[in-house]
């Protein structure tokens, strides 16, 4: 006779064998696409410049690869530029969101591809009812001339390009080089930093039949304008009433610090002129990774011009792995619409359908055919440098076969590196030491691509220090000699742009002081602007 025991574990045991839910094995690598909240951020503290770490996002715990990349609303940083001793940069005391795309590769999540702000959905739009020039504050949405109804917003401007200079969080700026700060044609626009700001003059803002500031004009040709007239080189000043649509971040005290601005401003500049002005609404970049199993998603891209009467180019950005050398590859030229339809004038809509534009880059470019030219505040009119903010992977056109993983391969900085790493954050230092940004590490995929080998970098020619055009003549005896020091200086490069931010002081608190800059990358004579107190700034 068996034993009751025995009897009862066998059976126990074929009952388990009809519970268990047999299905495939995961294939490996596969694809995930987050977009969440994020739960933590690490940094591995002995990877170096370009170290990677860890990020968490609705708990789903990724590894961030040595040398990637994050894209913040207007500039993209190194992960450690995302950190203080270790702590993530991010203020606001709310929670923060991050957009990550990688794949799972045995077991372990692996970003490609890391995006970060702290509310993807975060748009405000409404009338500004109160502009404070002394702060550079304005209120958005509450009552007209009200200091204290509406939401506090300032620009996020740490270079004072488009107003005073906010730079208590400089991760979260606003882009002072392909301007984020500007109507919806690309045209500039400024918070007075006084009531007389020579830098955004009320001139700019013509008086329409009503007696109120115009939300609609046309530029002269330059060439002909009088010291009274509107001026294309020079901003456009934000009044109490502008419609504006706004994002950026709350930093704390309800104040929100504003990376972006479109105004409600029908503005032009005349034909065939410069400076023309353009903007980026939006970039899409379709990913052809050569499988047959998935479609070949669409490139294209919206963009606005204040000059409809020229053509408009958009094009790839190459950069070389070791170098970081750009070379532009044509992607179409476009006409902008020229009004006469039933379609916004001076808007271009790229659709490339099936037609692959391979291999991917980290940004795309905007320029008008007939050139650049120095613009308001010395931004780069006639073009508009854009960092890719979707990536559209291949779709199954069999639903049921097996994913397929993200192409990292195909994006080419990713997978054989970007060039000589320079610092996003506006006023970080550039190592002592040069270094290049490689491959992904570990990579997001599987098998690994060959590496690029590249030589040791050497670092770039030295920027000569700012001085006078000329000799300063010898001080006559018995008067005060002016003394003016060079408080900080910062050389920037961001979207294919080199930035010089200068600050100054002197004790002669009539003084005009002007800078130049010698060099790779000169900068002719430029008028500081004056703060007041002896204190000067070029942005």
């Amino acid at each position: 006779m068996q034993n009751p025991t025995s009897l009862h574990v066998l059976l126990l045991f074929i009952l388990s064998l009809f519970s268990q839910v047999w299905g495939q094995a995961p294939y490996d690598p596969s694809p995930f696409d987050i977009i969440g909240t994020i739960n933590g951020m690490t940094l591995d503290p002995s990877g170096g410049t370009l170290a990677g770490g860890s990020i968490t996002v609705d708990g789903v715990a990724i590894t961030v690869p040595t040398n990637l990349l994050a894209t913040l609303p207007a500039i993209t940083v190194a992960w450690g530029e995302l950190f203080n001793n270790g702590v993530p940069d991010l203020p606001g005391g709310m929670s923060w969101q991050a957009h990550v795309q990688g794949n799972r590769v045995k077991d372990q999540y692996i970003a490609g591809l890391v995006y970060i702000t702290q509310n993807f959905a975060q748009t405000t739009q409404g009338f500004i009812n109160y502009i404070d020039v002394t702060t550079g504050h304005f209120r958005l949405g509450g009552v007209m001339g009200s200091a204290t109804s509406g939401i506090d917003c300032v620009i996020n401007d740490p270079v004072g390009r488009f107003a005073l200079p906010y730079t208590a969080n400089p991760l979260w700026t606003s882009d002072p080089d392909n301007p984020s700060i500007h109507t919806v044609h690309g045209f500039p626009v400024c918070i007075p930093r006084s009531v007389n700001d020579p830098l955004c003059p009320a001139k700019n803002r013509p008086l329409d039949a009503a007696g109120k500031p115009s939300t609609a004009f046309n530029f002269k040709d330059p060439a002909t304008v009088t010291a009274t007239d509107p001026d294309p080189r020079l901003m456009v000043p934000l009044v109490q009433g502008d419609y504006v649509t706004v994002t950026g971040v709350e930093v704390g005290g309800g104040l929100l610090a504003v990376n972006a601005l479109t105004a409600n401003l029908g503005i032009f500049t005349a034909p065939g002129t410069k400076p023309a002005y353009v903007t980026c609404e939006s970039a899409l970049f379709g990913i052809v990774s050569g499988n047959g199993a998935g479609e070949i998603p669409e490139t294209r891209a919206v963009a606005w011009t204040t000059d409809p009467t020229t053509t408009l180019q958009w094009f790839a950005i190459d950069v070389d792995p070791c170098t970081g050398a750009a070379t532009e590859r044509n992607i179409l030229l476009m006409q902008p619409n020229d009004g006469v339809a039933a379609v916004p004038k001076g808007r271009a809509v790229y659709r490339m359908g099936k037609t692959a534009v391979t291999p991917a880059t980290r940004q795309v470019g905007f320029r008008l055919s007939d050139g650049t030219s120095s613009g308001a505040s010395n931004i780069t009119a006639g073009q508009f440098i854009q960092p890719i903010f979707d990536y559209i992977f291949p779709e199954l056109l069999a639903v049921g076969n097996p994913t397929l993983p993200n192409a990292f391969d195909v994006i080419t900085y990713l997978a054989k590196g970007g060039g000589p790493y320079v610092p996003g954050k506006p006023g970080a230092a550039s190592p002592a030491t040069p270094v290049v940004v490689g491959q992904l590490s570990p990579w997001p995929g599987a098998p690994t691509p060959a590496a690029t080998v590249c030589p040791v970098p050497t670092g770039p020619p030295p920027v000569s220090p700012p001085a006078n055009p000329t000799p300063a003549p010898s001080p006559t005896p018995g008067t005060p000699k002016d003394i003016v020091t060079i408080s900080s200086a910062s050389q920037r490069a961001q979207r294919g742009a080199i930035t010089v931010t200068v600050n100054a002081v002197t004790n002669d608190l009539t003084a005009v002081l002007q800078l130049s800059v010698a060099g790779p990358n000169p900068i002719s004579n430029q008028n500081m602007i004056n703060n007041g107190g002896g204190s000067f700034f070029l942005p």
